[in-house]
């Protein structure tokens, strides 16, 4: 049987970032996992399927959360319609914007973009649009997607008051659809926590048995629209030297291939 010496390490996997709700910092953190995985020396894609709330510049709809990926990861000469096939103007949900757009998101459209970042990196970070169930078209949801692209999912959550029941929520649905989830990553997590901030992360991983893969500080001076690269860069070092997210994450999706094997 041959050793273990020269085995090589398992791959960070491309990801599926969703959240317990709108507003929970998917981007921050798609942002720092793509700049962890990139430090690892792994070429990094993103892809946002939709994003609504887009600003018109120029008579063309820019989305802010695939804007802001694309400068903070250096993929700014992929083409818009790649990084983002869906942009609506209106801030709502996207089977609405879609709709009095007079469009249709189509699954397979957004498959085709997956597989050209797929090809072209080795890894592929996919930002949902709000949580598991906010729908794309009819009978169709964000779960699905996640379920047709195959990848395991990390869960933005909040740190405080009430995200217990969202965080579990939001791992229940997943199982049931039959998704893989990585973990949780708590965002925002404040520098001198309550004490129901504090014990959050312990009871979210004791009532689901999915571990909470990291806590992420407010990144202090950081705008979206104008990202202050070093602040992000920072905070992901931090992060991954604190938690070590990116072995952490190939861990688990060994764990997801082999049940039952060793970590």
């Amino acid at each position: 049987m041959p050793g273990t010496a020269g085995a090589t390490k398992p791959k960070p996997p491309s990801l599926f970032i969703t959240g317990t709700d709108t507003g929970v910092g998917k981007t921050i953190l798609s942002a720092l996992i793509g700049l962890i995985y990139k430090a690892t020396g792994l070429t990094v894609g993103y892809l946002k399927p939709v994003e609504t709330g887009a600003v018109s510049v120029n008579g063309e709809l820019v989305p802010p959360d695939a804007s802001f990926l694309a400068r903070v990861l250096g993929l700014e000469d992929e083409p818009l319609e790649m990084l983002c096939p869906y942009r609506f103007e209106l801030p709502a949900s996207p089977h609405l914007a879609a709709r009095l757009a007079g469009k249709r998101i189509k699954p397979d459209v957004i498959r085709e973009c997956f597989n050209y970042f797929d090809r072209r990196y080795d890894t592929v970070i996919v930002e949902g649009a709000g949580g598991l169930f906010v729908p794309l078209k009819s009978e169709y949801l964000v779960a699905d997607l996640a379920r047709d692209l195959k990848l395991p999912l990390v869960i933005a959550a909040r740190p405080g008051l009430g995200t217990i029941n969202h965080t579990l929520l939001t791992i229940a649905a997943a199982l049931r659809a039959g998704l893989a989830v990585a973990g949780v990553i708590i965002n925002r997590y404040p520098v001198d926590p309550d004490p129901v901030v504090k014990d959050n992360p312990k009871a979210i991983t004791f009532f689901s048995g999915v571990p909470v893969l990291a806590l992420v500080p407010e990144i202090a001076g950081l705008e979206k629209r104008e990202p202050v690269l070093r602040l992000i860069e920072e905070a992901a070092a931090k992060v991954e030297e604190t938690y070590r997210l990116s072995v952490a994450l190939a861990r688990r999706a060994v764990q997801e291939e082999n049940p039952g094997g060793p970590l």
